[in-house]
């Protein structure tokens, strides 16, 4: 299955697991599977319409997807390892 590396900040949300393993065939499907197994983390990736909040980074097996790719066209393998790199804001 497909390796999930969940952002520090985002913990909280999966009672402090940093890696969760996933059945998917996508990127799309990770991601819902993820908000599927931890709602709460759910505002975090999509809009309250259902798309995909576009300022998320993705990193699949150390190659970052580009950001117009749609994540449906995004296939995953059995050992991928998925990043979320999530906005980082300052002053």
């Amino acid at each position: 299955m497909p390796q999930l590396i969940v952002p520090g900040s985002w913990r909280n949300a999966t009672s402090g697991q940093a890696r969760l393993e996933l059945q998917a065939a996508n990127l799309r499907e990770l991601l819902e599977a993820f908000v599927h197994s931890h709602p709460t983390a759910g505002y975090r990736l999509f809009s309250p319409t259902g798309g995909l909040l576009d300022y998320h980074i993705f990193v699949v097996d150390g190659e970052q997807v580009p950001r117009m790719t749609p994540p449906e066209d995004v296939g995953l393998e059995h050992g991928s390892r998925v990043e979320i790199i999530p906005p980082l804001v300052g002053g």
